[in-house]
């Protein structure tokens, strides 16, 4: 049996990188297990269900899906990685010249950058799909997504530059804070749920007095998801933001980095599932709404307007636009 002896400090500076690997990796592979039931689960109920739009909701049900997959592999090649540099250090063989040690930590970083683009892509679709919801929502009118387009578009550019920055820094390279592009993604995803929910509840109150109270419920329903999900986000980012921001180990805030990755993938899905199993308005209901208010309202809550003040919008609307990421 080999007998390594190291130094204490170079033991720990490795120790501490590992141990923050292997909690980012625990936590995504816990949100990925809750990811994969909620998959299958929405998966069941979109092909029993046959709806027209199904196709479409279980698209993009997939691709978020695929998303977290792919992270969650880099992430176990990164720390793996990680570890054999760990193992050459204890054993003495990590030196600058080694070939081996150049290759491990070469991959681990390789392996960390992928998963950074992963996690910006990952977002700029699922905030994708809530902008179609807001624009669908609020009648098909473009003026409402402009800003929050831009902020998201913004956000991306910004969270793609500190990415490289972060692990390929150039000395001419622009230097980012990671967290400004946090922030902004935040910040655009607040925009989005106030206008989804702000419109939901506006179309509510003009119509409330005439609704069964089975529809009022429904409606209350629709702005719970919106709000719930975007407060799941919202605290989440916060938290991660925060503690990146303390003088605290590594493995505190890489606990929330793993989870970041997963939660964004799992709050849409949530909202796919339960919407599937009937918490929505549907095309009845919303054709109740548009009979009622009439000219009052310009939108219901599948966002599509008709000449009558009536609504018929199929179910891939009604999907994406009675809750948001």
């Amino acid at each position: 049996m080999a007998l390594f002896t190291v130094q204490s400090s170079v033991f720990n500076a490795f120790w501490d990188i590992c141990s923050a690997e292997l909690f980012e990796v625990i936590s995504e592979m816990l949100f990925y297990g809750i990811l994969l039931v909620l998959v299958c689960f929405a998966g069941t109920i979109l092909v029993r269900k046959q709806a027209a739009g199904g196709r479409v909701l279980l698209l993009a049900t997939i691709m978020m899906f695929v998303f977290a997959t792919t992270q969650l592999i880099f992430r176990v090649l990164a720390a793996r990685k990680a570890y054999a540099v760990f193992y050459l250090a204890v054993a003495g063989e990590f030196a600058p010249e080694s070939p081996l040690a150049r290759e491990a930590a070469s991959l681990n970083l390789a392996y960390n950058f992928v998963e950074d683009i992963l996690l910006v892509t990952n977002n700029l679709f699922t905030d994708g799909i809530l902008i179609y919801r807001c624009w669908l929502i609020w009648g098909q009118n473009l003026y409402v997504i402009i800003a929050p387009t831009i902020m998201l578009l913004l956000s991306t550019v910004l969270s793609y530059i500190s990415a490289v920055e972060g692990d390929y820094p150039s000395a001419n390279g622009p230097a980012i804070d990671l967290r400004i592009g946090f922030l902004l993604s935040l910040l655009t995803n607040m925009v989005l749920v106030g206008l989804t929910a702000g419109r939901i509840f506006h179309t509510r109150r003009l119509s409330i007095r005439r609704l069964d109270a089975d529809v009022v419920r429904r409606y209350n329903t629709a702005m719970a998801m919106i709000l719930e999900s975007g407060a799941i986000l919202t605290a989440w980012v916060i938290i991660y933001v925060i503690l990146r921001s303390l003088d605290v180990p590594p493995t505190v805030w890489r606990v929330f980095r793993g989870g970041l990755a997963m939660l964004l993938n799992i709050v849409p899905t949530m909202i796919v599932v339960r919407v599937g199993l009937g918490h929505s308005i549907n095309d009845s209901e919303r054709t109740k709404v548009g009979t009622v208010t009439g000219s009052a309202t310009s939108s219901s809550i599948s966002g599509t307007r008709t000449r009558g003040g009536t609504f018929t919008q199929g179910n891939e609307k009604e999907f994406f636009g009675s809750a948001s990421v």
